[in-house]
């Protein structure tokens, strides 16, 4: 990593996100640069502890390539999105840098019908979709933009009038105006699965089951958290991961790090829905290097700099014992005054990671399927008995209130058999 001390390195975004991945790249020597249009450092916290930061639009390709042949950047790194990776091409083309996405595998994972198409060509199993409003027969449907990712868009249809509704809300947050409805699977688990590619090597680092807020009815898809690895990873192994090693190998990716997302049934029977090639917002990077994977964000910081990863042999445990537990906070609508808890998390034996994504005086709406996000934070160990008083622990330090002093956290992960945890919480702790 001395090869990487004193190169340039701009980051596209400086949301909260960006953070650690500032940090990271900072830990190596490298200078770090993050550029947004944003001038309120509470939107664009990642600019306070950036080397420089440019309060330019990461879409704003003139400009940043004439700020990046000024400044003399040696790489370009996207933020956690499609569209940023979209501009990460864009940038790197102009300026004759690496980049380890190519704009054809964008298409494929990002567009949640081409990518289907793709699972098809490589006998991976994906939902039952419908191609118009007129077609659907059978409800309860998810519509999302096709081109949209993180929830964006995305709603569900009980019947005909919230289906055409559904529709075109989906059509106004999509950028290319493309919907696509699926029924909505509420019988089964959702479903994660990582992998990283290095040097056309493909491994699956893991898996994870998605806790998703019993409260959310048919209005929402809040995702309360993530448990890895995943109850049904051995059956993921055996059914369906040589296909998507094939799928992945197919469509030429040399370098990096992508995630499927998918439904797992009781039967271990698996179908997939979308996938994401870029930085994941799960920040599992300090999970991974505890089963013998690397810091995710070395492969693309190393890439986008040199052209290559250069890295030590992964020895990935898929038999680990070791559970990550990952909690998930959003907002009730309100307005933000305090915001309680995080740091006194972050000092926990078993934490290993902490963010928060929202601020004093921000604005919160619940008029969309998802929710503002207020923060994260996981823990980790071989213990179920850990696991659950850490639980409990974070949901009762953690708190955020509103301007009459009311709990504004939407809901808190109950701990439910997941896994081999033994106990049953049914407590809400607001």
């Amino acid at each position: 990593m001395n090869r990487l001390k004193g190169l340039k390195l701009l980051i596209l975004g400086a949301s909260p996100d960006e953070i650690t991945l500032v940090k990271r790249a900072q830990e190596f020597g490298i200078y770090v640069i993050v550029t947004d249009y944003n001038t309120d450092r509470k939107l664009s916290p990642a600019k306070d502890i950036a080397d420089e930061a440019w309060d330019i639009s990461w879409s704003e390709i003139d400009d940043l390539e004439k700020k990046c042949k000024e400044t003399g950047v040696n790489g370009v790194i996207a933020g956690y999105s499609e569209f940023r990776v979209e501009n990460t091409i864009k940038l790197t083309k102009r300026l004759g840098l690496p980049c380890y996405c190519t704009e054809e595998q964008l298409d494929i994972t990002r567009d949640k019908i081409k990518f289907k198409n793709e699972c098809r060509k490589n006998n991976v199993p994906v939902i039952k979709e419908y191609k118009t409003v007129d077609e659907v027969d059978n409800f309860p449907v998810i519509v999302k933009p096709v081109d949209r990712a993180g929830s964006i868009g995305i709603s569900v249809a009980e019947n005909k009038e919230e289906l055409q509704k559904s529709y075109d809300y989906a059509m106004e947050m999509s950028i290319c105006k493309e919907v696509i409805i699926e029924d909505y699977i509420n019988n089964a688990t959702k479903f994660d699965s990582y992998y990283v590619i290095i040097d056309g090597e493909i491994q699956l680092i893991s898996t994870d089951d998605v806790m998703m807020s019993p409260k959310n009815g048919y209005e929402r898809v809040v995702q309360n958290g993530w448990i890895l690895p995943s109850i049904h990873q051995g059956a993921y192994i055996e059914k369906v991961d040589n296909n998507l090693k094939t799928m992945i190998r197919n469509m030429g990716i040399k370098n990096g790090y992508i995630f499927f997302s998918g439904f797992a049934d009781k039967n271990d029977n698996f179908v997939f829905f979308e996938c994401g090639f870029r930085l994941c917002g799960g920040n599992l990077y300090n999970y991974f290097p505890k089963i013998g994977m690397c810091n995710t964000l070395d492969l693309f910081i190393m890439h986008s700099l040199l052209g290559k990863v250069d890295l030590p042999k992964l020895n990935i445990d898929l038999r680990t014992k070791l559970k990550c537990v990952t909690l998930n906070y959003y907002a009730n609508k309100g307005i933000i005054t305090q915001i309680n808890g995080f740091d006194e998390v972050a000092k926990m034996k078993n934490c290993y990671f902490t963010m928060t994504k929202c601020h004093i005086g921000q604005q919160c709406n619940n008029d969309k399927a998802i929710l503002s996000k207020i923060g994260m934070v996981y823990f980790c160990s071989e213990l179920d008995d850990e696991l659950i008083e850490d639980i409990k622990n974070a949901n009762e330090l953690i708190s955020v209130l509103d301007e009459n002093g009311e709990c504004m956290i939407y809901d808190k992960v109950s701990v439910n058999n997941i896994h081999s945890l033994k106990e049953v919480l049914n407590v809400n702790y607001c």
